[in-house]
């Protein structure tokens, strides 16, 4: 949605809260906090960020004011097991005080579990007792984000985004074309469609069995492309090492490609993105 069309549609009704993805798995697509915020605030509107494909990977400060003092990220909501790089199992979240003077308006919210202010008494004591923790995960979570930290977030961030530009400048090679404009690609992950006869079970199943997995598309995109992720804890070698088992396996399906031409790119974007 551009920002014209979401500007329209808050000057229509009084909402209370805006959801926005910021990093969106089945296409690609990064969102623009920079200009979406300031469009939402300006509405009053409280902002709650997806940033389940993201966080880790790509700026979510609360902190920062995208525009006036006031226009910050008041609900952040994520998984471990993407850009943190943990296993899947834990659900976090974090609100601003905006965000909880929101919740005290409130008598009660639909759903128990969910209620921060259920959470709250925990998070000042944890001795006390609301729900048993997932005692493996969190000492999983608070190693991943022991790396995270010691790599530093501007560091983390400038990596992601060269992985992203590296591997879709690389595919190209390949014929293959990334979904998503490179002005709003996010860093995490690519939605790459096939170039013409390129059946997608056979080339996912065949590049599974040579070690490297990749998602199908989604929905109008199923069958046309895959997705593949660059985030986490991922390493430059093992994305070049999933760059040239891609090569191998277009070659074994008839479709011959010039692996060397798609190190190069990726070689070459790789280290102009993270000067």
């Amino acid at each position: 949605m551009s920002p014209e069309a979401v500007e329209k549609k808050l000057a229509g009704a009084n909402y209370k809260a805006v959801t926005i993805t910021h990093a969106d798995t089945s296409t690609g697509v990064a969102a623009d906090l920079d200009t979406l915020l300031p469009i939402i605030k300006k509405h009053g509107a409280l902002v709650v960020l997806d940033g389940v494909c993201a966080t880790g990977a790509m700026e979510e400060d609360m902190s920062k004011s995208y525009g006036g003092p006031d226009d910050k990220i008041d609900v952040v909501l994520t998984g471990s097991q993407k850009a943190i790089g943990v296993p899947p199992g834990l659900a976090i979240v974090a609100f601003n005080q905006s965000a909880l003077a929101a919740r005290e308006k409130l008598a009660k919210v639909p759903a128990y579990y969910c209620d921060i202010y259920n959470w709250l008494p925990i998070m000042a004591d944890p001795t006390k007792y609301f729900a048993t923790p997932p005692v493996n995960m969190i000492y999983g979570y608070a190693e991943g984000i022991r790396l995270v930290l010691e790599e530093g977030m501007e560091k983390r961030y400038a990596r992601h985004k060269a992985y992203g530009k590296a591997v879709r400048a690389a595919l190209t090679a390949y014929g293959m074309k990334p979904l998503a404009e490179e002005k709003a690609a996010a860093a995490t992950l690519s939605c790459i469609l096939y170039p013409d006869g390129i059946k997608d079970s056979e080339f996912r199943s065949k590049l599974a069995s040579k070690g490297v997995v990749v998602a199908g598309a989604l929905a109008h995109l199923s069958g046309k492309a895959f997705r593949i992720g660059h985030m986490g804890n991922t390493t430059k070698d093992m994305l070049e090492e999933a760059i040239k088992l891609i090569g191998e396996t277009l070659i074994d399906l008839g479709h011959p490609v010039n692996i060397e031409k798609a190190l190069t790119l990726f070689a070459e974007h790789f280290s102009t993105s993270v000067r």
